[in-house]
């Protein structure tokens, strides 16, 4: 993976924008304020215009699509997960650098003034000085001490339990902020048994369950002319198989939409679990369009009963809610637990339970998380 990166960043140099150009010649060999520079760097999950290790300072140069909604989410998404991790980011609009870059020059001058307050290290802290609650997760920022965090220098009382166990990254995107962490999976997925269709002219997945699943029982991917999907993870998955995505959709509902006005002649598989939703089939079917369902996994609810007050509660899935409530139902009436919920789908599942609900803004698990830190933080 790490080699992928390298090869993709040389790439990125290669086809540097304009603005990417003139930026760069203003920064290299150590032009500004004798700082060190590196253009297309990988760092962490991401590679960033430019950055320089001495000041742990990202710059980024945004170009018109940036401003479309989708983009700005992954960007405050990527910011976000950056800033948690103790970078600093800085994105301009790429006109900037031709019309104003006496205001870039100005931002880096004032994180250099600033560096040493922002970015010293610090030796190791201990769950003691803390005072975090032994039976919640210490990130490894409070386990070895890594760089200075404002969350590390203030006690917090937030306590965030995840209906779905979390990367690492996506934990220190909490841990980080100083909240503890409880993470399981509510739910259980088993691929099942499916018989292939010979030819799939148009295929579509709802989740990434049912990418992952398909995959797991076939290599061929000749198999598959067209995909269509829901979500931007399911989306991913397709195209590093070298799938040819077609459509895809935040929702299944948004989704049949589009393939009754667009594809309205066309033949599809839905690859999907057994607990599928109706939208899709009942949509395409009422508009008479041919559709036959190959259920490749079953999902089992494992419910969990937790004396905890949570703060926040995350939710991934309708089947996450249903489990998470199988148990905990009066905790909820009790405690008044904000339900962050991936999506309105979720959220519509989560509204049996409560009133105190708050959908992310996009259906990626980092949304969900930044929408929890933010919320809970403001109100703190």
């Amino acid at each position: 993976m790490k080699d992928y990166k390298i090869q993709i960043a040389r790439h990125l140099r290669q086809e540097q924008t304009s603005a990417e150009t003139a930026l760069w010649e203003i920064l290299r060999n150590r032009n500004f304020q004798n700082l060190k520079f590196r253009r297309q760097h990988p760092l962490k999950d991401y590679i960033v215009d430019f950055y320089c290790n001495e000041l742990e300072l990202v710059i980024e140069l945004d170009g018109e699509y940036h401003n479309e909604k989708s983009q700005k989410e992954k960007d405050e998404n990527r910011d976000f997960h950056l800033n948690v991790l103790g970078y600093r980011v800085l994105r301009y609009p790429n006109n900037v650098v031709f019309n104003d870059v006496k205001t870039i020059s100005k931002d880096i001058a004032t994180i250099k003034n600033n560096t040493t307050a922002h970015f010293k290290k610090t030796k190791a802290k201990t769950i003691a000085d803390l005072e975090i609650d032994s039976e919640f997760t210490p990130s490894q920022q409070e386990r070895s001490g890594v760089r200075e965090n404002q969350s590390l220098n203030k006690k917090t009382d937030i306590k965030i339990l995840s209906t779905k166990k979390l990367k690492p990254n996506q934990r220190e995107l909490l841990l980080g902020q100083g909240f503890s962490l409880v993470d399981y999976n509510a739910i259980e997925i088993e691929f099942i048994d499916f018989e292939t269709p010979t030819i799939i002219e148009n295929a579509i997945f709802t989740s990434q369950n049912g990418v992952h699943a398909f995959f797991d029982k076939n290599s061929n991917l000749e198999k598959i002319k067209n995909c269509f999907c829901v979500g931007k993870k399911a989306k991913s998955l397709l195209e590093q198989k070298g799938l040819k995505v077609i459509e895809t959709a935040n929702y299944g509902v948004d989704l049949a939409q589009i393939i009754v006005k667009k594809y309205k002649k066309e033949s599809f598989h839905l690859f999907c679990g057994e607990q599928r939703r109706d939208e899709i089939p009942n949509t395409l079917n009422a508009s008479k369009i041919n559709i036959s369902e190959v259920k490749t996994y079953k999902t089992t609810l494992k419910p969990r009963k937790f004396n905890q007050k949570w703060d926040g509660i995350l939710f991934f899935s309708p089947s996450g809610v249903e489990s998470y409530f199988k148990e905990n139902q009066d905790q909820q009436l009790n405690n008044k637990s904000l339900l962050f919920c991936i999506g309105n789908t979720t959220a519509n599942a989560a509204r049996k339970y409560s009133d105190h609900i708050v959908i992310a803004n996009s259906t990626l698990v980092e949304s969900v998380i930044a929408k929890a830190v933010k919320t809970l933080n403001k109100n703190s």
